[in-house]
């Protein structure tokens, strides 16, 4: 089998088992589903679906921006749980097991994406261009960052920083390939949902945020398989 068949057949099985999340780990997914689905009851008893003067008359609203933040906590903790389950799963551990976690790595990661973000918000005023150029650069250059993270999340010992570097990026690339396009085209569903609803009435525009909820917790799903998968390889997912 070639190396690029391996590959298709890996990105088709981390979109397959996004999916066998539902059935395998629905607590994970809940994470982010629950919150997503209280900010949308919220957003009805608002009005917010009347019409389009409403619905940005009321984005500010504090309690919807409180459940906002809480979905977005959710989200990562989703994705998060979403990949352990699948180390777990391969290791024979409980779902929900943290115990393999590698926290140097992890941590390191995070310090890379940190000091990545960290010109970004200095007050340099550049040219436009340039500020691009320059963000584009430090994104490029943290990608072994997120690499190192995903490492100590599924309980990996062997990369360090320098390993990270020297042969992180087919991983990182991987990743990206597994959870980008599918995450990109489920952003424009969930958007598209809030666009149908307004207007709509109250059984559709329920239907529709329900379902809108389910595709946020696909979002998480695909983005934790992703994550494990697009680091474990073909041959190891």
């Amino acid at each position: 089998m070639s190396r690029l068949t391996r590959e298709l057949r890996g990105f088709l099985a981390s979109h397959r088992d996004a999916l066998r999340v539902f059935r395998l780990a629905p607590l994970a997914l809940a994470l982010v589903i629950a919150p997503e689905l209280a900010q949308h009851a919220a957003e009805i008893q608002l009005g917010m679906f009347a019409d389009k003067t409403a619905f940005a008359a009321h984005q500010g609203d504090a309690l919807r921006g409180q459940l906002g933040t809480a979905k977005l906590v959710g989200l990562t903790l989703a994705v998060v749980f979403t990949a352990r389950f699948w180390a777990n799963r391969a290791t024979g551990r409980r779902a929900w097991s943290l115990a393999d976690i590698v926290w140097k790595p992890l941590a390191l990661g995070f310090l890379v994406q940190v000091l990545a973000a960290v010109p970004g918000m200095l007050p340099l005023d550049l040219d436009p261009a340039v500020t691009f150029a320059a963000g584009a650069v430090l994104t490029l250059l943290s990608l072994p960052g997120i690499v190192l993270m995903v490492a100590g999340l599924l309980g990996d010992r062997t990369l360090g920083l320098r390993a990270a570097y020297a042969r992180g990026w087919g991983k990182a690339l991987r990743i990206a390939l597994y959870v980008a396009p599918g995450w990109t085209a489920l952003q424009f569903l969930h958007e598209w949902d809030h666009h149908t609803a307004l207007g709509q009435g109250a059984g559709l525009v329920w239907a529709l945020m329900v379902w809108d909820s389910l595709v946020v917790g696909l979002m998480a799903a695909l983005g934790g398989t992703g994550l494990h998968h697009g680091y474990r390889g073909p041959d190891e997912a």
